[in-house]
Parts: C-alpha cells; sequence; structure tokens
C-alpha cells in the first residue's frame, strides 16, 4: 500500500488554494510580512562581472515569460515585485485551481495583474472514481477556458498518487482519461505534465544518491520501489500519453521529464512533432551535460523550448526550484536568477548552479544567441499561451 501520509503530501499538493482566498482581501503585501519582503530588496552581492561574457549583448532588453511558477493569490505583490526586478513581464501560474476552488481567485489575480499573471486550471481528482468524473472535467475544462486559462497542468500525483477504486495507481495513459486530453486539444489549451521525478529520487537514499541532501530534507520525496512503478515505466506512460493525441499540445514539465539525458529528450522532440519542453527547475541537471552539444540542441529545437523557473511563491514562502529547510537569503535568490541566465547567456565554465541543494556540482553555460534566447525566454510562450498575439 501506499504510504498514507505521502498520499496527504500529494493530495495538498494538486489542491489549488481555497476560492475564498481573495474575496475581500486586498493583494498587496501586510505589514506581517515586511520581513520577508526586505529579502527581495538588499543590495546585489552576485558578481555581475558574468553580463560581460554573454553572446547576446542585449539579452538585458529581452523580456521574460515565466510559464511555470506555483503561486498563492496572495503573494500577487510578491511576483510582481520579483518580475520588476528579474527581467520577468509575464508569469504563468500554474496551480490556477478549477471552477469552485481556485479559478476564481485566479481570474482575480490576472486582472488585478493587467494580464501579467496568467493561469492553467488542474484536474478535480477528488472527483475521480465517480461516475460524473468525465463529465465533470471536461465542464470545467469549457469554464476555464472562458474564463480565460491558457492550458491545464497536470502535476506528478497521476501516475504516482491517484490511485484506482482498487488501489492500483491510476496510470498516466489510462485509456479511462483520453477524453480529458482529446478535450484539451479541441479547446486549444495546452497540458503541462509532469510525470515522474528525478532519477534519484527512485534510488536508495545513501550519500552517494546525487540528491541526498534535497531528499534528507524531504524524505518523503523518495518513490520507494517496494510501493511504486520504477521510473522508466513513467517515462514511458508519459510519451505514450503524448503520442496518443498529436492534436494536443504537450509540455513536459522539468525539462521533458528526463532532464539526466537529454539526447533522449531531444529524440521525443523529434518523434512527437505536439510535444514541448519547458526548463523549470532542471537547470542544475542539463548543465552538467557537454555544453557545445546541449547549445547545439537549443539551436535545432529552438522553437520548441520554453522558459519556466519553478519558483514556488506564497505570502511566507519563496521556493527556488526546490525547497531548503529555510526561507532563502537574498544571497540564494540572486543565486537562483543569475545562475539560470548564465547558464543560457554565456559560455561560463563549472559555475555553481541556481539550486544548491540540488546537487554538489558545477555547470557550464551553452552561450545563446539573442533570437534563440528571444524564443526561448518569450515568443514561443507567446505562441502557445497568448495565439491571438
Amino acid at each position: 500500500m501506499l504510504n498514507n501520509l505521502y498520499k496527504i503530501i500529494f493530495i495538498l499538493s494538486i489542491l489549488p488554494f481555497s476560492s475564498s482566498t481573495c474575496k475581500g482581501k486586498s493583494l498587496s503585501p501586510g505589514k506581517d510580512n515586511q520581513d520577508n519582503n526586505k529579502k527581495l530588496i538588499e543590495t546585489d552581492s552576485y558578481p555581475q562581472d558574468w553580463k560581460e561574457r554573454r553572446v547576446c549583448k542585449d539579452a538585458d532588453k529581452i523580456p521574460i515569460f515565466d510559464s511555470h511558477i506555483n503561486m498563492d493569490p496572495e503573494a500577487l505583490w510578491k511576483a510582481l515585485k520579483i518580475g520588476k526586478e528579474w527581467r520577468v513581464e509575464r508569469f504563468i501560474n500554474v496551480m490556477g485551481g478549477y471552477p469552485g476552488n481556485g479559478l476564481e481567485d485566479s481570474v482575480a489575480v490576472m486582472q488585478e495583474s493587467g494580464g501579467k499573471i496568467l493561469f492553467m486550471c488542474n484536474i478535480d481528482w477528488k472527483s475521480y472514481g465517480k461516475p460524473y468524473f468525465i463529465e465533470k472535467v471536461l465542464s470545467d475544462m469549457e469554464k476555464c477556458k472562458k474564463a480565460g486559462a491558457v492550458g491545464i497542468k497536470i502535476f506528478k500525483s497521476l501516475g504516482l498518487g491517484i490511485t484506482n477504486p482498487d488501489g492500483t495507481l491510476l496510470k498516466v495513459d489510462d485509456p479511462g482519461l483520453d477524453k480529458i486530453f482529446e478535450k484539451a486539444g479541441e479547446l486549444k489549451l495546452p497540458v503541462l505534465i509532469h510525470s515522474g521525478d528525478p532519477k534519484a529520487f527512485f534510488k536508495p537514499l545513501t550519500k552517494d544518491n546525487e540528491r541526498y541532501d534535497e531528499l534528507m530534507a524531504h524524505p518523503m520525496w523518495r518513490f520507494d520501489p517496494s510501493e511504486y512503478p520504477p521510473w522508466e515505466e513513467i517515462y514511458k506512460q508519459f510519451l505514450s500519453r503524448v503520442a496518443r493525441h498529436p492534436k494536443t499540445i504537450f509540455i513536459g514539465s522539468h525539462f521533458g521529464n528526463n532532464p539526466e539525458d537529454p539526447p533522449k529528450v531531444f529524440e521525443s522532440l523529434q518523434n512527437y512533432p505536439n510535444l514541448f519542453i519547458n526548463t523549470s527547475a532542471r537547470i542544475p541537471e542539463i548543465g552538467r551535460f557537454d555544453a557545445k552539444k546541449m547549445h547545439d540542441y537549443f539551436i535545432k529545437y529552438s522553437d520548441r523550448i520554453i522558459y519556466g523557473s519553478d519558483l514556488g511563491i506564497g505570502i511566507e514562502t519563496l521556493i527556488l526550484g526546490s525547497s531548503p529547510p529555510l526561507y532563502p537569503t537574498r544571497k540564494d535568490i540572486e543565486l537562483f536568477f543569475n545562475a539560470s541566465y548564465r547558464y543560457f547567456e554565456t559560455w561560463d565554465k563549472q559555475f555553481d548552479h541556481p539550486t544548491p541543494i540540488q546537487g554538489k556540482w558545477k555547470i557550464d553555460g551553452i552561450g545563446l544567441p539573442c533570437d534563440v534566447l528571444r524564443k526561448i525566454y518569450k515568443e514561443n510562450s507567446e505562441k502557445l499561451f497568448l495565439p491571438s498575439n
């Protein structure tokens, strides 16, 4: 049987914030948040000489469309502050909820932000197993589209947490879900799908596990092989799902759900024209791969890669790709953004990656030219999520 506590964690991770969160409340910062707010505005400490080595000298003039954040609606002020400082002109909150459970707040945030914070809707998995499940989800999707949703986010709980009535895990490519993904294509709602997790999470928790520090901080993130399917099976299910719906756009979250093996990811882009990938929280992994080869891959598939950070933005929290035990310092924040941009924009060698808790290694930059940066940072997301533009 699945660990009951982990089931609870999964449920919490897929439930959006209550639809009552914003009603009658201001979305500006309150007095209790001033200390954490200060961490966003202190003096810079990350050396800025890397900017002199940019391949694209005008990189600072390229605004960024962050296609992947997880945001509490009441933290709108914080997201806008981060965007202003780090040249992010637009975000997509992938925890947009569904009708009656978060959707209304997401619409309010989109409106109050002047369209700077868009949203994806989620699936009401609490209804799974009920006779009306599919009908309800299809109806929810239509309402989401009408309300302004720009996509559907499928969390990793599909394949690793949601169970069938008999207690078995609901597979990513279960045929019973086909109508949902077909409907997404019909509504022209791209599906951002997170399947599996880092391969290290499926391995023994020993000191030679490359994610040892992260798993020690979050031991429930590990998938015990006695309780969960192997990583390879989940990845196979993901590709099967993409192949089954050629008229639906899929975005493989976290670098196509396989950042440890970029050649395999780019092979999947070759095989499935309806598949895109985002970069969310996986620069540490892909930064270890041969920089010249990765550069060439990014050039070849520059129309199919979109930028995402996987920031977690709450009133009293800020998660930079992963979550250390303590609230990040100003130094942590600067490392996260500077190292992320440095990876894409320079050929620098062996510098610290954005998320130290994810592993003890250095990364190499891939020196992308201006036209490719514009596509990855902004234009590809605009085509996917703002087609009327």
